[in-house]
């Protein structure tokens, strides 16, 4: 149905369904309490040789609601221009995911954005990867964002493939398993023990429906919340869904310590 210029369809859907709706297909994954969780889970990775890249990871869980799947096969020219600027949206390639479908990822929230450029910075500084005539940043485009940490050096991730079943039949998705359990572990260790590679996704959607965000921005920032047809051609304002994360996170330090 048309809408007369400059009038915005009304959602009428309750923001909360989506959430709900999103806990129900992800049951094992719990959802942070407090941006206070949050703190001390960012100030636990902020440690060791791997700080960097580990702080820049739980962003992107948190801040672009990545799988943690997804996210360990992003390379530096999804995030990054080949004249070096890190990007605002980037996209999320379909065979990244493990629904085998493309999709926009937001890389707008301001710590998430500093993590980033912290974690090239330490990868120039200990020469992974880099390009041969400076541009992404100064890495190779075709590596991949992030690294596994093997003595004194950064290599390639591992991944191993997992199959399951769906109603189109059999499927198959890469799985990077040494990022699971590490960020498993890690929310365990900071109390959070419903934690798994998925609650960033979750706990993010949970706190923006709970902050009274609009429908339709908490659907851009997900992807597929929602199994409506209709809900694939919402175009909402980007710009809403950058003010709505950084007013979420606001209170978050970028390390989860004051620096």
């Amino acid at each position: 149905m048309p809408f007369e210029k400059g009038h915005k369809p009304v959602r009428r859907r309750p923001v909360s369904d989506a959430v709900k709706r999103l806990e129900a297909s992800r049951k094992g994954a719990g959802k942070i309490e407090s941006k206070a969780q949050l703190k001390h889970i960012l100030a636990n990775a902020n440690r060791g040789e791997t700080a960097e890249r580990n702080v820049a990871l739980i962003w992107f869980l948190f801040g672009s609601l990545t799988r943690i799947g997804e996210t360990c096969q992003l390379l530096v020219k999804d995030v990054f221009t080949k004249s070096g600027e890190l990007k605002s949206i980037f996209r999320m390639r379909a065979d990244y995911t493990k629904t085998n479908q493309s999709r926009d990822c937001a890389l707008v929230l301001k710590q998430q954005r500093q993590a980033v450029l912290r974690w090239r910075d330490k990868r120039i500084a200990d020469k992974a990867m880099l390009s041969v005539d400076g541009s992404y940043g100064g890495l190779n485009g075709d590596s991949p964002l992030f690294l596994a940490r093997s003595g004194k050096r950064w290599v390639t991730l591992s991944f191993n493939v997992k199959k399951y079943q769906t109603q189109d039949g059999q499927k198959e998705t890469l799985v990077c398993s040494s990022m699971e359990n590490y960020v498993r572990n890690l929310f365990k260790s900071c109390g959070f023990k419903q934690g798994s590679s998925h609650s960033g996704r979750k706990s993010t959607a949970s706190l923006l429906s709970d902050a009274g965000v609009d429908y339709d921005v908490i659907q851009m920032a997900i992807g597929h919340v929602s199994d409506d047809m209709t809900d694939t051609y919402i175009i909402p304002d980007p710009q809403r869904l950058t003010d709505a994360l950084n007013n979420l996170y606001k209170s978050v330090p970028p390390l989860g310590i004051k620096e």
